[in-house]
């Protein structure tokens, strides 16, 4: 399994740049993707939390591969960003679990955009059950890796 330490940092970096009012259909988005992750953010540190970029982390410790290993701390386990048209959902355990991958709704399916991120652009076409059944399964998985406690 390849672990590799990404953040979501960059890319609001990139949206402050170019700052307009966000629409209130992508607020409502983000708060309603926020409010899915809060019930598991206890077991996790919050690294960004703004009106704009909310990001979960693990403080699980582990050894880099490659020429310069060493050891790190965390990685990501969800993030949800606002875009200018829509309203970005990383989520970091698709990226590790091939099961997660397969077991993937296909309600969620049309929302996908890479191997770990969704888009959304309307809080009432979010589908909240498939979405809160994949963030239990993920915090499983990650519990099953003792990631997280």
């Amino acid at each position: 399994m390849r672990i590799s330490k990404t953040s979501t940092t960059a890319h609001v970096k990139n949206l402050r740049k170019g700052t307009k009012d966000i629409p209130l259909n992508l607020e409502e988005t983000f708060n309603f993707l926020v409010g899915l992750l809060e019930p598991v953010n206890k077991h996790f540190e919050v690294k960004a939390s703004n009106s704009q970029h909310y990001e979960l982390w693990t403080n699980h410790i582990y050894r880099s591969r490659g020429s310069d290993a060493r050891y790190k701390k965390g990685f990501m386990f969800a993030s949800v960003i606002i875009f200018s048209k829509f309203v970005s959902f990383y989520f970091y355990p698709l990226y590790l679990s091939q099961e997660l991958k397969d077991n993937l709704s296909e309600e969620l399916k049309p929302y996908r955009s890479g191997e770990t991120c969704f888009h959304f652009s309307k809080p009432d076409a979010l589908p909240l059950t498939e979405l809160s059944k994949l963030i239990e399964d993920g915090l499983h998985f990650y519990k099953e890796q003792r990631w997280v406690f």
